[in-house]
């Protein structure tokens, strides 16, 4: 796993609010007042909560709604309904602008997919939810719980709870690869497949979420050559 490593990463999420909220002026939603707030100032915020807040900061809203009455089910059309709990309408708006904006190449969970971005030709990669949408609606625009990731990963995952967001962190040199073997092979002898399993260092819920180890097992063609060219060029 690999972290989304972006110099400019706060000012492309300020930039992603602002087309939300330009696309509210353009179909003129009206933002409703609750006790003396605005609600959209209060969903305003939750677009921008960094990685590490996201949980927290959605049951304080959850709270906030309770505390004020404000009951989503009343709000059909309305700013709150629209632009927090329709993300379907939302994603198709912003993802080829956000996904070419971050630049991310590789899928940050599996590392193993390209993730590139090609309009013209309706490809780019998924979004993944990190806190799922069913479990915590009011996350499901919020930039740092959007994770541009492969189709596989992104299935693969589902509502699975994980340990590692890429924004916050990678595994780096905590989670290794280990090259294993019989205790009766050589492998700086003999190089085959049967005899070679990749595995990793250490353990997490993202290893096991997303099947790294067996993904990885499936590329042991590459482990052969990788080996092979250390040998003949040492």
């Amino acid at each position: 796993m690999i972290k989304i490593k972006i110099n400019d990463i706060d000012h492309i999420a300020i930039n992603f609010v602002k087309r939300i909220e330009y696309s509210i002026l353009k179909n003129k939603i009206e933002a409703e007042k609750f006790s003396g707030e605005k609600l959209y100032e209060k969903i305003h915020e939750i677009y921008l909560y960094k990685p590490d807040l996201l949980e927290e900061k959605h049951e304080e809203f959850e709270k906030y709604l309770e505390d004020n009455n404000i009951d989503k089910s009343d709000t059909k059309n309305t700013y709150f309904d629209y632009y927090i709990m329709n993300y379907e309408k939302n994603k198709y708006s912003h993802a080829y602008w956000l996904m070419r904006q971050l630049n991310v190449r590789t899928c940050p969970y599996c590392n193993r997919q390209y993730t590139f971005t090609i309009e013209d030709k309706s490809i780019r990669p998924e979004f993944d939810h990190f806190y799922p949408k069913s479990e915590y609606p009011y996350l499901a625009l919020s930039f740092y719980n959007l994770i541009p990731s492969c189709h596989t990963c992104n299935h693969i995952k589902g509502i699975k709870p994980i340990d590692i967001n890429p924004y916050l962190g990678e595994f780096g040199d905590k989670y290794k690869f280990e090259l294993k073997k019989d205790k009766e092979t050589d492998l700086s002898v003999i190089l085959d497949k049967k005899n070679i399993k990749v595995d990793f260092s250490s353990d997490n819920k993202n290893i096991e979420v997303f099947g790294l180890k067996e993904l990885y097992n499936q590329h042991i063609d590459y482990v052969e050559e990788i080996i092979d060219k250390a040998q003949a060029y040492n």
